[in-house]
């Protein structure tokens, strides 16, 4: 490990920078275990849209609308 310390203090500052960012990267694609994608999936469900029944009601009449437009022949 003193060898990785010793290089990478001859680094310079936008080097050192490169360096932690690919092993942030690195380490965001580590195997998570089942628990813990199950708590991201938890998350990322939650911030799906709903829709009220207003929205709905508004789809469903302007279907109808659409379904009886006229369309004018050439």
């Amino acid at each position: 490990m003193t060898e990785l310390t010793k290089k990478y203090n001859l680094l310079d500052k936008s080097s050192k920078r490169s360096v932690l960012d690919y092993m942030e990267y690195l380490l965001s694609k580590k195997v998570k275990s089942p628990k813990s994608r199950m708590i991201d999936y938890k998350k990322k469900i939650l911030n799906v849209s709903v829709w009220s029944d207003a929205d709905i009601d508004f789809i469903l009449e302007s279907q109808d609308k659409f379904t009886q437009w006229k369309i004018h022949e050439w």
